[in-house]
C-alpha cells in the first residue's frame, strides 16, 4: 500500500506531457494558419462577388446610373452614384491578409438596362492563393476561380 506522500505525478512526467504538447501544437500550427488563410480568401472571394452582385442590382432597381471604384492600393471596393455624390453609396473593406492584385483604381459604370462591365477582380491571400471574381457579361452573375499562385 503506498502512502500519501508517494500519490500524484513527478516534475518530469509533467515535463515529457509539455513537451509533447509542443511537438503536436508546432507540427499543427502551419497547416492550421494555412486553411485559415485560406478560409479567409474563399469569404473575402464570396464577399466581392456578392458586394458586386449588389451594385449591379442597385442599378436596375434604382434606375440610376453607378460607378464601382476598386482600389488596391487601399484594398477597397466603393460604389458611388449621382444620389451619394462625393460618398461612397456602398464600400467592401477586406480582411486582413486578403489584397486586390493591380495598381492603380479600376473605375467601371453601371448603366440601367446596360450590359454589364467585364470586371475581373484578383484577390491574393499572403500565403500567395489567389482567386479571380469575374462578371460574366451575358448573365451579370459573377464567376469565382482559384488561380495558380505566383510567386511574390
Amino acid at each position: 500500500m503506498k502512502s500519501k506522500a508517494q500519490r500524484g505525478i513527478t516534475l518530469v512526467e509533467m515535463l515529457v506531457v509539455i513537451a509533447i504538447a509542443a511537438v503536436v501544437a508546432g507540427v499543427a500550427l502551419p497547416s492550421v494558419t494555412t486553411g485559415l488563410a485560406a478560409v479567409r480568401l474563399t469569404s473575402a472571394a464570396s464577399s466581392v462577388a456578392s458586394f458586386l452582385s449588389a451594385a449591379m442590382n442597385t442599378v436596375e432597381r434604382r434606375e440610376l446610373p453607378a460607378e464601382v471604384v476598386v482600389a488596391p492600393k487601399e484594398n477597397l471596393l466603393a460604389v458611388y452614384t449621382a444620389a451619394s455624390g462625393a460618398k461612397p453609396a456602398g464600400k467592401l473593406d477586406l480582411p486582413s491578409g486578403i489584397s486586390i492584385e493591380g495598381g492603380d483604381p479600376q473605375r467601371f459604370l453601371l448603366f440601367p438596362g446596360g450590359a454589364p462591365p467585364r470586371v475581373t477582380i484578383v484577390l491574393r491571400s499572403q500565403k500567395g492563393d489567389r482567386r479571380s471574381i469575374r462578371i460574366d457579361p451575358v448573365t451579370a452573375v459573377p464567376q469565382i476561380e482559384r488561380l495558380e499562385a505566383q510567386p511574390q
